[in-house]
């Protein structure tokens, strides 16, 4: 899905459509699929299929967030057109890179589908200006022409049954962005593909879910999300297998908690929490708090080289309109520094004021001083998604339970342009999950000299090494 440029893009959603395992190329002008037909035959008899729309995305190397709101996503059948989403859905793409995030649960009828449309309104974008090197926030121009990527559909969707399907929609920000004429422009270049549930691996039924809590059940053992950008609510089943956070339990997680989420849906288009990561403790914040997640574009200590103050730009938060600002957040002897239960498990053992530095992403929760300064309580690891190319040939890590991949960076990146990274070690452990073109776990170690990945995890840097401790990594195609 990349170039030797390293751009790539991933979007997913899940619907109760149909079994298509090909996938079908969407440009914002328009075109046709080349998917065979494929039709789901398990012999329900209603009238709908439960449909759940998720997106992800990898981001464009300067770009440090684009806050981009999708109105409609139809589907057309002679009967006419269905809209899957009951309302426009705003969702930063930048933080999804090799993840996926709802932005739907809808029901699509039952019927033979011949085309497939994914209109755009409105993109802000906040991106390093090739000229000035500057963070800058526009709000990007839209060519009305070209806001719907629409698809005729040569072979019908036939959907006949209620079992769900994976509907996957990429964003390529780089085939859409022009940042270079002065004017931020935005043509939507989106592509997509389906596969039904019940048929993926683990690793391909995953998603993530990032909000507000909004109710705790504990005795039908689930958690009610609302999202802070896209505004969806979503409720996730929580097992006996689901990793808390924190030291928090289902029953002590109050609502008002912003909590990041691992979660697996299953084959009946319901979500299974796998992970629950919490911010202060699982406590609600009140009308003074806020929680900010985002990169960090610079730092100040003081004399004795401790952290006093850092600027982000915001890529989530619980509140949507922080999104895509710049915020300064004061430090003192209070703020505590805490790994989490992601961080964790991608391998990354501690996390103090030494690992927050220009390029590093953070998850902030403390008070607001006023509109564009908070004060730390708390700071976590965020997990930040660079991409480049591999330089080595793969080493298999220290005690053999994982590997170690060099990963040669883009120039232009922000990580170049904060932290001065143009290459960094990406670990994997038995954790990590392997996905796009042909990766696996079983095949990591023989990836061939100057390989397109997409790596997600946690940044840490000691000894002047710099490492990201994977969560996810992923192959990208050579054709972008």
């Amino acid at each position: 899905m990349v170039t030797r440029a390293i751009s790539v893009s991933r979007t997913r959603s899940l619907a109760a459509l149909l079994a298509l395992a090909a996938s079908v190329s969407l440009a914002a002008c328009g075109g046709s699929s080349g998917a065979s037909p494929s039709s789901n035959t398990s012999g329900s008899g209603a009238s709908a299929s439960p449909a759940v729309i998720t997106v992800g995305d990898a981001p464009m190397s300067s770009v440090l967030s684009a806050l981009v709101t999708i109105s409609a996503v139809n589907f057309t059948s002679a009967s006419g057109t269905v809209n899957l989403l009951t309302q426009p859905r705003t969702i930063e793409l930048t933080q999804l890179g090799g993840i996926q995030a709802p932005i739907e649960m809808d029901s699509l009828p039952q019927g033979t589908y011949t085309s497939l449309s994914v209109t755009v309104t409105a993109a802000q974008i906040t991106y390093i200006d090739p000229t000035t090197q500057k963070v800058v926030q526009a709000t990007a121009t839209i060519p009305a022409a070209s806001a719907t990527a629409s698809i005729i559909l040569t072979n019908p969707l036939v959907v006949n049954s209620t079992a769900a399907t994976d509907v996957r929609f990429d964003f390529d920000l780089q085939k859409s962005l022009d940042l270079t004429s002065g004017v931020v422009t935005f043509t939507p270049a989106v592509s997509a593909a389906v596969a039904r549930v019940d048929t993926e691996t683990d690793a391909d039924r995953e998603l993530h879910v990032t909000g507000t809590v909004t109710a705790v059940d504990t005795t039908k053992n689930t958690i009610t999300v609302t999202s802070s950008d896209t505004g969806l609510s979503v409720t996730l089943n929580v097992t006996s297998s689901t990793q808390f956070d924190s030291n928090i339990t289902l029953a002590t997680l109050q609502t008002g908690t912003l909590i990041h989420t691992v979660d697996q849906v299953n084959s009946d288009g319901s979500i299974t929490a796998l992970e629950v990561n919490a911010t202060d403790d699982g406590q609600s914040e009140d009308d003074g708090g806020r929680v900010d997640g985002g990169i960090v574009t610079a730092t100040t200590v003081d004399s004795n080289n401790n952290l006093t103050s850092f600027t982000m730009v915001i890529r989530d938060s619980l509140h949507e309109d922080n999104v895509g600002q710049t915020v300064t957040v004061d430090v003192n002897s209070s703020t505590l520094f805490k790994d989490s239960l992601i961080a964790q498990n991608a391998g990354l053992a501690t996390f103090d004021q030494t690992q927050v530095f220009p390029g590093q992403g953070v998850w902030v929760a403390g008070s607001k001083v006023n509109a564009t300064t908070a004060l730390a309580t708390e700071i976590r690891p965020a997990a930040v998604n660079p991409y480049g190319l591999t330089n080595a040939a793969v080493q298999t890590a220290s005690g053999g339970n994982g590997y170690v991949i060099s990963l040669l960076l883009n120039a232009n990146s922000n990580f170049a342009e904060f932290a001065g990274l143009t290459s960094l070690n990406v670990d994997t452990n038995a954790n990590t999950v392997f996905d796009g073109q042909t990766l696996t776990s079983a095949n990591v170690a023989s990836l061939a000299v100057d390989t397109p990945l997409v790596a997600r995890g946690f940044l840490s840097t000691s000894s002047g090494t710099d490492t990201l401790f994977c969560s996810h990594l992923h192959e990208l195609g050579s054709e972008q």
